[in-house]
C-alpha cells in the first residue's frame, strides 16, 4: 500500500430487526443494506495506513506528518493502542481531532530537550484517550500560544521527575498556556510526574475531574499581570511523602485574575497552595468551596490576594506533626471571607489566623462581621433577648430585654458617657435608687 493510500473504511452488519426482516420477505432478491460503522470520527486517518508502527522502536515521525498533511481541511487523526516514539510533532490545522484508544493503550514517546506539541493560533484542537510521555530534563508535552477553545480529554500527560532523580527534572513542563489562551479544558486528564505540572499566564481555562500526581508543582500561575487565572473543580492533587516528591501542588506568583478551586483535594506536599506574593501582589479573586487541604508545613499560605472566600474547606496533617492549616498576611489579604472551616488537627482554625477585617463564621461563632446598612435583630420568643454581650467564659454581661430596654448584668458596668470637654463618665445606681458617676479620665475606656 502507497504512503498517500485511501485510509481503511470498515463497515459494520446493522441487524434490521422486524422491520428488516418483512422488507427480506417482500423482496428476497435484494441484498440487505449494510451501514457504514457509526463512530465519533467515521472519516479518521489510521497512521498505520501511512506507515506509522507504534512498536516503541521505529521512529513513526515522519508517518505522523504523512497522516496529518490534509493542508487547511479538517483532520481527524486516529493512532490505534501502541508505543509510537517520536522527534516532533505534525502541524495541525483548526479543528483537528486526534483520537487513541486510552491513556494507557496509544502512547507517544519524545525523547527530545523541546516541545513535543506546539499549538499556536489554532481553534478548536481535541485531543482524546491517549498518553505522551516525555523524557528530555528540560522538555514541554504541550505549549499553547493564542489559541481558542482546545481540548483535552481524558489524555495522559507524564514526566520523569521522581523523588529519586530529583532534581535533574525539575524543568520539566506538562504543559505551558501563555499569550491569552483562552477556553482550554481538561477533562478527566492526568499530568503526572514534572517540574510544573501546568504553567498558565491566560485566563478562562479549566480544569475538571482530573489528577496531577507528583508533580514539584502542580500548577503554576504566572506572569504578573493581572492576566493569570484558572478554573478547577473535582481535581486531586496527590504526591508521596518524599520531600524532594512535591514542594507546593499550586502557586501564583504575582498579580493575577480570578483562581476558583471547587472540590478540590490536596495532599502531599510542603506547601498546599501559596497564593500571591509579597511585592507583586495576587489573584484578583480566590475562591475555594468543598476542599480537603493536607500538607506537611503548610496547608493554605495567603500572601497577597484581594477578598480570598474560603468555604467548608478541611485541613489536615500529612504527617504526625500538625502543619500551619492557614497562614494569612495582614497587609497583602486584609479582608476577606471563611465560612465553616474545619480542623482536623486541632478543636477548631486558630481565630488569630485571621486579619481584624476577616468576616468568619464557624462553629457557632461569628468572628470580624462588619455590617454597612441597617442590622435588623428579631427575638426567637416572647421572654427571649434580641442581643447578649458575654464574656470568654460564657457570662452574660449585658443584654437587649425583649422589651428593647438595655440591661446590664454588672453593677460597674453601667452606661459611659463622654462630655463636651471629652471626660468620659460612668454611670451606676445604688441600692437606693440613686445614680451615680464616676469620672473616667480622658482616655477611652477599655473596660
Amino acid at each position: 500500500m502507497t504512503d498517500d493510500a485511501v485510509p481503511r473504511r470498515q463497515v459494520l452488519a446493522v441487524s434490521l430487526g422486524a422491520a428488516g426482516a418483512l422488507a427480506s420477505c417482500a423482496a428476497p432478491s435484494e441484498p440487505t443494506p449494510r451501514s457504514p460503522r457509526v463512530t465519533d470520527a467515521p472519516a479518521a486517518r489510521n497512521v498505520l495506513d501511512f506507515g506509522a508502527v507504534g512498536d516503541g522502536h521505529a521512529d513513526d515521525t515522519e508517518a505522523l506528518a504523512r497522516a496529518a498533511a490534509v493542508g487547511d481541511e479538517p483532520l481527524v487523526l486516529y493512532l490505534p493502542a501502541g508505543h509510537y516514539l517520536v522527534t516532533s510533532w505534525p502541524e495541525l490545522p483548526d479543528y483537528t481531532a486526534v483520537l487513541g484508544d486510552g491513556g494507557d493503550a496509544t502512547t507517544i514517546v519524545y525523547e527530545g530537550d523541546g516541545t513535543l506539541i506546539a499549538l499556536t493560533r489554532r481553534q478548536r484542537v481535541r485531543f482524546a484517550r491517549m498518553g505522551f510521555f516525555v523524557t528530555g530534563p528540560r522538555s514541554t508535552a504541550v505549549a499553547l500560544s493564542e489559541c481558542f477553545r482546545c481540548s483535552f480529554e481524558s489524555v495522559l500527560l507524564r514526566g520523569n521527575h521522581q523523588s529519586e532523580n530529583h532534581p535533574r527534572y525539575t524543568e520539566q513542563r506538562g504543559v505551558v498556556l501563555d499569550r491569552n489562551t483562552g477556553g482550554t479544558t481538561f477533562i478527566d486528564c492526568d499530568i503526572n510526574n514534572f517540574g510544573y505540572g501546568l504553567v498558565t499566564s491566560c485566563i478562562q481555562n479549566y480544569v475538571t475531574a482530573s489528577k496531577f500526581a507528583d508533580n514539584r508543582i502542580g500548577v503554576l500561575g504566572t506572569g504578573g499581570d493581572h492576566n493569570a487565572g484558572l478554573a478547577l473543580a473535582n481535581v486531586e492533587f496527590v504526591a508521596d511523602q518524599d520531600p524532594r516528591t512535591a514542594d507546593r501542588h499550586v502557586v501564583v506568583d504575582g498579580a493575577a485574575n480570578d483562581w476558583w478551586f471547587t472540590n478540590v483535594w490536596f495532599e502531599g506536599a510542603d506547601t498546599a497552595l501559596s497564593i500571591g506574593a509579597a511585592r507583586s501582589g495576587g489573584p484578583a479573586q480566590f475562591g475555594m468551596v468543598n476542599c480537603k487541604v493536607a500538607a506537611r508545613s503548610v496547608c493554605l499560605d495567603l500572601v497577597s490576594c484581594r477578598q480570598p472566600y474560603l468555604a467548608n474547606v478541611q485541613f489536615n496533617a500529612d504527617l504526625d506533626t500538625p502543619p500551619i492549616e492557614l497562614r494569612i498576611d495582614d497587609d497583602g489579604c486584609p479582608e476577606g471571607t471563611a465560612v465553616n472551616l474545619i480542623s482536623g488537627s486541632r478543636e477548631d482554625i486558630d481565630p488569630g489566623s485571621f486579619p481584624d477585617g476577616w468576616h468568619v463564621i464557624g462553629r457557632g461563632q461569628m468572628t470580624g462581621a462588619r455590617f454597612a446598612t441597617t442590622v435588623v435583630a428579631q427575638a426567637g420568643g416572647d421572654d427571649a433577648d434580641f442581643f447578649q454581650a458575654r464574656n470568654p467564659q460564657d457570662e452574660v454581661l449585658a443584654a437587649v430585654l425583649p422589651s428593647g430596654a438595655w440591661l446590664s448584668e454588672r453593677t460597674d458596668g453601667g452606661v459611659v458617657l463622654k462630655d463636651e470637654r471629652g471626660t468620659y463618665w460612668r454611670l451606676s445606681v445604688g441600692t437606693d435608687g440613686a445614680v451615680q458617676t464616676a469620672s473616667l479620665g480622658s482616655q477611652r475606656p477599655r473596660a
